[in-house]
């Protein structure tokens, strides 16, 4: 069973201070400017995400109630379920937060591939495309990444919907529970391919900066807060009982 992954600090991306003189409209600083504008414009994704990752941790909590007392009685879960159903709304509310600011930041940063093309210095063509492919990829993979979180919450809304019920079956839940870690692990993997272009991207960057010999003063990595113990996040098929 895996634990939940942390956005972190390598979900976000770093604004870096860099000297341009006599520069003009020059491609480099057109590719700097758009660079610097789209971290600029992300300035407060590093705390949605850390916003989310506690109701992430919070709602796990409940969710593990919700499953070890629904499967007992569901009578036991039905002010837990209204409580939780909440909570996923402030998450997704959180999210779009996110996926706003994401998508000025895109805007920022525009097409660039006519930029690097101009840039009279053959040696900062590739640096500067694969730091522009990385946040590509980046914002692709959020984008996949944040229509995967939405069927996350509607797989378990769905759960929690059966379970409130006196009806459901067990079959039919313990189908609904497996849909939503699968959804799940779907989030889980596009998070860490999030970090990891995310990663990419500041390191690329920062590279071409210096190939370009701008004058960079490069920032501090924000520290993760490791603090909180992940629950565990999937939870196994309830055992059927005898009953269908």
């Amino acid at each position: 069973m895996a634990g939940l992954r942390t956005w972190g600090a390598a979900a976000a991306i770093l604004s870096i201070a860099v000297a341009i003189s006599g520069c003009g409209a020059s491609p480099t600083s057109q590719i700097f400017d758009r660079f610097e504008k789209a971290s600029s414009t992300e300035v407060n994704v590093p705390a949605a995400m850390s916003s989310l990752k506690t109701l992430e941790d919070k709602d796990e909590k409940q969710y593990i109630s919700i499953i070890n007392q629904g499967k007992q009685d569901n009578r036991n879960v039905q002010t837990l379920i209204d409580n939780t159903n909440q909570a996923l709304a402030e998450r997704k509310q959180v999210l779009e937060q996110m996926k706003a600011q994401l998508d000025e930041a895109r805007d920022q940063i525009g097409e660039m591939d006519g930029i690097i093309a101009n840039l009279k210095e053959e040696e900062l063509k590739k640096p500067a495309e694969e730091a522009y492919q990385a946040y590509v990829k980046r914002y692709d993979t959020f984008k996949s990444l944040f229509e995967s979180y939405e069927k996350w919450i509607e797989h378990e809304q769905s759960l929690y919907e059966q379970l409130k019920s006196e009806d459901t079956k067990l079959k039919s839940i313990n189908k609904a529970v497996a849909e939503r870690n699968e959804a799940y692990r779907q989030v889980e993997e596009l998070k860490t391919q999030f970090n990891d272009y995310t990663t990419q991207f500041n390191t690329l960057k920062s590279s071409f900066y210096e190939k370009a010999g701008l004058q960079v003063k490069k920032p501090e990595q924000p520290k993760e807060n490791d603090d909180s113990v992940d629950p565990e996040l999937e939870i196994p098929p309830i055992e059927n009982d005898g009953s269908e």
